[in-house]
């Protein structure tokens, strides 16, 4: 029976159970060498599942649905473009962001743990940047405010991805990083919130919901998971150069480390192909298929609800069903496959059932993927990386090529879309795309 004091809100991660040496090595906690209780999963399970839904509901009704329409509102020329510049620099600045946070929250002394910290002050730094957006009226205080939010979200969210490497049992890494996968059904949550400002005269009322909920989706995290261990007596170099510190920040080896990179690889080409189509959904629809804003804040309400129930079926069936198999790549593989069949509903049908058809195939797809995404790329960390304890590198580096994706997707859609005046192509682009991708993760040797 699971002690009393386990149960207790803010104590420290960690159960009774009995002897290491007789139990499965996958059971056993990184942080407290001890199994986890069901209980201590749910708790985990239930704060990350909020954390994705809040957090991306947050960047998809800011930063894909109210700033493009913002974009437009305050006349800016050639929106496209502008929003693409936007974009584009914000992720350049958390493409290396989200890796030095992660690496120096490994480095980090404080009774509070080393990744908690960055996730308590980062929920604040992203709320206030997200909500200025709302502000702001030229490309580039709008870049710079977009670049603020980037700072507090790396913060929040590298430290709290390295809780799967820190803390987690291997036994469950499938299941809780769905609660993280949670992400894709934050999005269409975004989406139907957005229906409600878009095109009113209380538009900007949209950008504080949105930077609160992302403020929120830290520090429930921290509110709801036992209390991080103390991190004051870590073992830290004393008397470092400058050139020490700064070659922490190297990326990871490679020796040893092939499949890690084959993941990052892989990781950064579907995300790729997946924003290059649904970041750009509000101007799909208004522009590809020539509906107004008013049809088109309708149009996204209907597909936002599709999108939700999609995801969470993804969700709800490929993180515990990796865990029980044990098995990450097929999953992965398989929620690509879908995104691939969305991507051609697209080319096929130029219609809003078109693009119906585009979020009930890719966002499933979507769903899956994220589910065990995570629980992949941190099944891949080479075992000297954890013996060292150096997990938050790793997970920054991987949260690199996930921005990198998010990153260049914008702007390849952006100069097709400039170039041809057409979507047709970024479509056909996600496909091909997405198949280089699956084909990086299926070729990973030492995880199943």
């Amino acid at each position: 029976m699971l002690k009393k004091k386990n149960l207790k809100l803010f104590s420290p991660a960690g159960n009774s159970a009995g002897a290491t040496s007789t139990v499965d090595p996958d059971t056993i906690s990184p942080e407290t060498g001890k199994p986890w209780s069901k209980a201590l999963v749910w708790r985990f399970l239930i704060a990350f599942i909020i954390y994705g839904i809040l957090n991306n509901a947050a960047f998809t009704l800011n930063g894909a649905v109210l700033l493009p329409q913002h974009i437009k509102d305050v006349g800016i020329g050639n929106p496209t473009a502008a929003y693409g510049v936007i974009t584009s620099v914000t992720s350049l600045v958390s493409l290396f962001v989200g890796y030095i946070w992660g690496t120096l929250s490994d480095r980090t002394r404080s009774r509070f743990g080393k990744r908690t910290p960055w996730i308590f002050i980062g929920s604040f730094v992203a709320g206030i940047g997200l909500y200025s957006l709302g502000i702001f009226e030229s490309t580039t205080s709008l870049t710079m405010a977009y670049i603020f939010n980037t700072l507090g979200q790396n913060a929040i969210q590298t430290p709290m991805y390295a809780f799967l490497a820190d803390r987690a049992t291997k036994n469950v890494r499938g299941t809780l990083s769905a609660g993280f996968g949670a992400t894709s059904v934050g999005a269409p949550v975004g989406q139907f919130i957005s229906s409600y400002f878009l095109g009113q005269s209380y538009q900007s009322m949209g950008f504080v919901v949105g930077g609160i909920m992302i403020a929120a989706s830290g520090l429930i995290v921290l509110a709801m998971t036992p209390r991080e261990k103390s991190s004051k007596e870590a073992v830290v170099p004393k008397n470092e150069s400058v050139l020490d510190v700064m070659s922490t920040l190297l990326p990871p080896s490679l020796k040893g480390g092939h499949d890690f990179y084959k993941a990052c690889v892989g990781r950064f080409l579907v995300m790729t192909s997946y924003t290059m189509i649904f970041q750009y959904l509000i101007y799909i629809l208004e522009d590809h298929l020539g509906l107004s804003v008013l049809a088109a804040a309708r149009a996204m309400n209907t597909l936002s609800l599709f999108t939700l129930v999609v995801s969470m079926i993804g969700l709800f069936i490929s993180g515990p069903l990796s865990d029980r198999l044990r098995a990450r790549k097929i999953p992965v593989a398989f929620g690509g496959l879908l995104m691939i069949a969305g991507a051609i509903s697209m080319l096929l049908f130029k219609s809003v059932n078109g693009v119906i058809g585009y979020v009930v195939l890719a966002g499933l797809g979507y769903g899956i993927y994220l589910a065990v995404d995570m629980a992949l790329n941190i099944d891949v960390i080479p075992d000297e990386a954890k013996e060292k304890k150096t997990t938050g590198k790793y997970v920054g580096f991987g949260n690199l090529t996930n921005t990198a994706g998010q990153m260049l997707a914008p702007a390849a859609t952006s100069i097709i879309v400039t170039a041809t005046g057409s979507y047709n192509l970024v479509f056909t682009g996600s496909i091909m795309v997405t198949l280089v991708g699956i084909a990086f993760i299926l070729w990973i040797k030492h995880v199943k």
